[in-house]
């Protein structure tokens, strides 16, 4: 008989593949973006890259191209500058999110406009369906409860994934739920949590940074203080 209890793995930031630079410190979860280990790691499904990346203030990467890949970009602190073919100086910020599906390919450089450090996420994932003229979507969360970021008609992503940004009150549980078939990737975006499947195991504690893969079944988040997560739900 299956367990009703998800399988919890962490995957702490320090054990990550990390680029340190003057104007860039990023982390990457699955498949490294630059840096030494740039092309190594395994993807998640359709997910191949997640990268947690912080600006120096007034600082970009170069122009660059993209091609038949789903880049979903969420900041958690600070602002994004987009600079590109399509949407050039649109700027998202903390709680909001850019879909770009690149298709058939488009040029841009992102990076932080301001004065002040930029926190932010990039995911990117394989797209199911090709082709096409690239397409440019936007949304912002109020930091509530349980609100998607990706995966409906608003944010179409070509692919089977949704994302959702949790947020927690202290001491107060919310609930995770993998269906049959599916896993999910937790990231701790904000501050510390534990994750409880199942109760004889006890908690899985997730600081800042880390992340966990999650398998069928249900589990719980609870944090000591006001706390964020991202949440992805895969095949």
């Amino acid at each position: 008989m299956n367990s009703p209890y998800a399988t919890v793995t962490a995957h702490p930031r320090a054990t990550l593949p990390e680029t340190a630079l003057p104007w860039l410190r990023l982390y990457d979860h699955f498949i490294a973006t630059v840096g030494p280990a740039a092309g190594q790691g395994r993807a998640l499904g359709p997910l191949l890259v997640l990268a947690d990346a912080t600006f120096a203030p007034h600082s970009r990467f170069p122009r660059h191209p993209h091609r038949e890949v789903e880049i979903l970009s969420v900041v958690i602190d600070g602002t994004l500058s987009h600079h590109g073919d399509q949407a050039n100086g649109q700027r998202v910020g903390p709680r909001g999110a850019q879909l770009i599906s690149s298709r058939d390919g488009m040029f841009h450089a992102e990076g932080n406009d301001t004065d002040a450090p930029t926190r932010m996420l990039q995911l990117w994932f394989e797209p199911t369906t090709r082709g096409g003229a690239p397409a440019y979507f936007s949304r912002s969360v109020e930091g509530r409860g349980r609100e998607l970021l990706a995966g409906d008609a608003v944010m179409p992503l070509r692919c089977d994934a949704k994302v959702w940004w949790l947020s927690l009150e202290p001491g107060a549980p919310a609930a995770l739920t993998v269906p049959t078939g599916r896993r999910g990737y937790l990231l701790a975006l904000t501050a510390s949590m534990r994750v409880t499947a199942a109760p004889a195991a006890g908690a899985v504690v997730l600081g800042l940074g880390d992340g966990a893969t999650l398998g069928p079944g249900a589990a719980s988040l609870t944090a000591d203080t006001a706390a964020s997560a991202l949440w992805i739900e895969l095949p």
